[in-house]
């Protein structure tokens, strides 16, 4: 065979098997770079028709594909060793022949059957199998929300059950532009919460799945089975985010399960440039499906018991604080002064016939020499007169000078052998210091400079004390002052507490300056007492959680304009309300006077909706500092005890039977005897009847569901509209107090301190690098504190540090594929203690069915936060140890190799 016969046949089998890998082992592949990799499993539950049909596919087609793999192998090695022989050359090539044309069929029937798998289910509703930006196993359009610009939407994708009753809600990461977005008489206008309140069928598109979107004309056909009387409310026109869709007319019938497909185009509009609120996602438009029952929700909404921070608590804690010592020490000044620097000096030369200079070389303590000239005259030793030790050798110059280093210089003319001399010298005396801390202080006679002390001639020791003082008056550390007796200096730390223990205190002359060490500084200490629940850190954000999703017009926004619905006051007896006179800011509701007014009757600040429309949580507006990642955090009144409240609605009028008529059971109008003041639709004439529970769509004015039924407040699963508060802090008797009904109410008590302890995940699933991860569950992320729920949300946050904006990510998901994947985030707080109040959070990302042999990726980043406020440092993750030097925690290592995005690099 020829070498290029050979080079061919390798190439085609190289091919082949790249194929037949992709088709065997797409299920079980192992990233080669450690990145969380998410495989399909079957899961019984929550089986997908088409996901089954797919996957028996796969598996039919892998197993042909394997026989073809066999075959290739097999003519590859016959040819290979046919040596020449015709024969078996001829056979390769047939078998080699038949194998490619049946790996051709295999790959085109795959390819047949998917495309119209994916028409079919388009058809009959449920959505394409690929393309279009259909990574996400759902809706093309799906993949606008998390890693585009949807936040969050409620029904959820695929929600089954949902009420016929059901407003329609989606919160947008932009401002929408409202002037297209509504209609009147048939014309866009903006819309204005008011009498353009409709929506544009163009740009909003709600309709029976199985029949389609009717509307694809401008305008839309007469008959239009698309649902199109439909109002909106924005939950801000100054800044439109978040809109609430309420059909006119229930949605789908009494008598079957109705799908629903809700669907934005991309006529829909960003306010700041006017581009397509879709023109950076995968797809140009946002869709999901959802499933509506065939029963009313007529069950009104509850806050869940045990799920409001901070708990309900009665009493203030009580401290006893021990304030802090300082260390003290002590100096006693003897009637010898300290000494002072002298040079060595000559006492006599014996025989007197040489001389001595440079004598202030010598720094040593010996006082007494000989000198001896050796026999040559040349030369002469020093020896150490007191014991004999030679002390250095030198030559004399030819003036009979000879130097002996580091002592001193000795002249001598006339030097004959054998010559001695005896030579005594006072040595110098070395100035006494006195060192206090980091400062060593020097004893002088004149000349001070910064550390000098000034020894008074004639010596007095209070003269000498006083001299001290001053020169310690600038210590950084230490205070000197007059002691009780003359001689008597006393010394104590500048900052109290037990580190002025060990400041250092010495001197080179203790007969001269005695020292007392420095002793007796003690911690400031406080013990508290904990009465009832803890007192909560200032820098606490209030987060109130509801058993369903909650309308965002009453809750959402600044204090100032749901101050009438939900709002935080000063709980104590007699706070003042707005214009009353005071004198501090604990006088007022508001926790605010000024100029001797007290100014409105609530806390100023912004009440947040999240986590799929069931947390509120209160941030107020009073900065206090910083958190660990340069955000501002914000604080309540320190010390104070605060009251949160919530209104329950209104509920609708009647003004006689016939309007009851059709809100069976409710079908009785009474009278004002019920404690609202005007008549209700009841179930019943008699003196136990319960109200209907839905609140007037024309007039909302305080807590109501997504269906507009009014706050329970107090838990009994029926509607009583504003009358009384349910008091969460009281206990509730039994039976309960019939005069506490649905507005809401509970009160606790804030401390001085903040909280900076940041949060840490404690646990992820699924774990990193796994796979036959099932297709739809969602990805869990355990923290081991209570977090912020508006922070657990997808995308990134920018913050300005002052200098530079910075940006921080959030909870975000995404794979390999072209097309995004869609995803949305929600939360469960839990009582991991037992004691009644949550205490950690745990965060899942939801997202659209997962594809097959598919990487994906998770990501929780700086811009998360617990309920202090404090941001989520990404070195904090599971068997995660990161450094200075590698401060983020990537596939279970630290690194500090990021992308320019701040994504972990692959």
């Amino acid at each position: 065979m020829s070498k290029k016969s050979k080079v061919i046949i390798f190439l085609i089998s190289l091919f082949a098997l790249s194929l037949m890998v992709n088709f065997v082992f797409a299920e079980g592949f192992e990233d080669p770079f450690g990145v969380e990799n998410v495989n399909s499993a079957v899961n019984l539950e929550t089986f997908d028709l088409r996901e089954g049909i797919i996957r028996v596919i796969n598996i039919g087609l892998s197993f042909l594909a394997l026989i073809v793999l066999i075959l290739i192998i097999y003519a590859g090695f016959l040819w290979m060793t046919s040596g020449g022989e015709e024969d078996k050359v001829r056979q390769a090539k047939s078998i080699l022949k038949n194998a490619l044309i049946g790996l051709v069929i295999i790959l085109a029937s795959w390819g047949i059957t998917i495309f119209l798998l994916d028409k079919i289910m388009n058809v009959i509703g449920g959505g394409g199998l690929g393309g279009g930006g259909n990574n996400n196993g759902d809706l093309p359009g799906f993949g606008a929300i998390g890693a585009c610009t949807v936040e969050s939407f409620y029904p959820t994708l695929n929600q089954k059950d949902v009420p016929r009753n059901t407003s329609i809600l989606i919160t947008f990461k932009e401002q929408v532009e409202l002037d297209n977005l509504c209609i009147k008489d048939n014309a866009p206008c903006p819309c204005n919460n008011g009498d353009c309140n409709k929506i544009n069928p163009q740009v909003i598109k709600i309709f029976e799945t199985t029949l389609g979107d009717a509307c694809k004309t401008n305008p839309c056909p007469d008959p239009n089975t698309n649902i199109s009387e439909v109002k909106i409310a924005v939950d801000s026109l100054d800044e439109p985010k978040t809109l609430i869709l309420t059909p006119t007319n229930f949605l789908g019938s009494p008598t079957q399960n109705t799908d629903y497909t809700v669907l934005f185009t991309n006529d829909l509009k960003k306010k700041l440039d006017g581009k397509s609120m879709f023109v950076t996602c995968g797809s140009d438009y946002f869709s999901w499906n959802f499933e509506v029952s065939t029963k009313l929700d007529l069950t009104p909404p509850q806050v869940v018991s045990g799920r409001v921070f901070p708990s309900p608590d009665n009493q203030k804690d009580t401290s006893q604080t021990t304030n802090a010592i300082a260390a003290t020490a002590q100096i006693l000044l003897s009637n010898s002064s300290p000494h002072t620097f002298t040079e060595a000096s000559l006492e006599s030369i014996d025989p007197n016939t040489g001389t001595i200079s440079n004598l202030d070389n010598y720094h040593g303590s010996i006082t007494k020499f000989q000198i001896t000239v050796t026999q040559d005259s040349s030369k002469a030793q020093l020896f150490n007169d007191g014991n004999n030790q030679l002390l250095g050798i030198a030559d004399f110059d030819a003036a009979g000078q000879i130097i002996f280093p580091n002592y001193f210089t000795f002249t001598a003319p006339n030097h004959e052998a054998g010559s001695a001399w005896v030579i005594k010298i006072t040595p110098e005396q070395l100035a006494d210091t006195l060192t206090v801390g980091p400062i060593t202080y020097v004893f002088v006679t004149s000349g001070a400079l910064e550390n000098n002390i000034i020894v008074p001639a004639p010596y007095l020791r209070e003269v000498q004390r006083d001299n001290i003082i001053t020169t310690m008056s600038g210590h950084s550390d230490v205070i000197a002052e007059i002691g009780v007796q003359p001689h008597q200096l006393n010394l104590k730390a500048r900052i109290a507490g037990v580190a002025g223990n060990s400041i250092t205190l010495e001197t080179t002359n203790p007969l001269v300056l005695g020292l007392t060490q420095f002793s007796g500084g003690v911690d400031r200490q406080e013990n508290t007492t904990v009465n009832g629940k803890p007192d909560r850190p200032m820098n606490s954000v209030i987060q109130i959680n509801f058993n369903e999703a909650i309308n965002p017009l009453t809750v959402s926004g600044p204090a100032s304009g749901v101050k009438n619905n939900l709002r935080v006051v000063n709980a104590n007896a007699g706070a003042k309300g707005k214009d009353e006179n005071c004198a501090a800011d604990s006088d007022c509701l508001s926790y605010k006077c000024l100029n001797s007014k007290c100014e409105e009757d609530y806390l100023a600040g912004k009440f947040i909706l999240s986590n799929g429309y069931r947390t509120v949580e209160f941030v107020s507006n009073n900065k206090c500092g910083v958190n660990g990642c340069g955000e501002e955090i914000y604080c309540l009144p320190a010390n104070s005890n605060l009251r949160v409240e919530l209104r329950a609605a209104d509920l609708s009028e009647c003004a006689d039977n016939v309007a009851c008529s059709a809100l069976s059971p409710y079908n009785n109008c009474k009278d004002s005897l019920n404690g609202l003041g005007y008549s209700i639709c009841q179930d019943s004439p008699d003196a136990d009847s319960h109200n209907y529970p839905v609140a007037d769509a024309n007039n909302i004015n305080g807590i109501v569901d997504v269906a507009l039924n009014s706050l329970d407040g107090n838990r009994d699963t029926f509607a009583d509209g504003p009358k009384n508060f349910y008091n969460e802090n009281g206990i509730p008797p039994n039976p309960p107090d019939p005069a506490q009904k649905d507005s809401y109410q509970w009160s606790f008590f804030i401390s001085d301190k903040i909280a900076i302890d940041p949060p840490v995940i404690t646990g992820i699933s699924p774990i990193n690098a796994i796979g036959d991860v099932p297709l739809i569950e969602p990805v869990k992320v355990e923290f081991n504190s209570l977090m912020m729920g508006s922070t657990l949300r997808s995308g990134t946050l920018p913050v300005n540090t002052g200098t530079t904006t910075v940006i921080h990510h959030l909870i975000n998901l995404w794979s390999a594929a072209p097309s995004p994947l869609g995803y949305w985030l929600s939360a469960d707080n839990q009582d991991t203690n037992l004691d009644g109040e949550p205490d950690k959070t745990i965060a899942y990302i939801n997202h659209s069915i997962f594809s097959q042999s598919m990487t994906f990726n998770a990501q929780v980043g700086s811009g998360v936060k617990d309920i202090y406020q404090n941001c989520f440092k990404p070195s904090a993750g599971p068997l995660c140890a990161a450094t200075d030097v590698n401060p983020s925690c990537c596939f279970s290592s630290s690194t500090a190799d990021l992308t320019p995005e701040g994504n972990c690099a692959e």
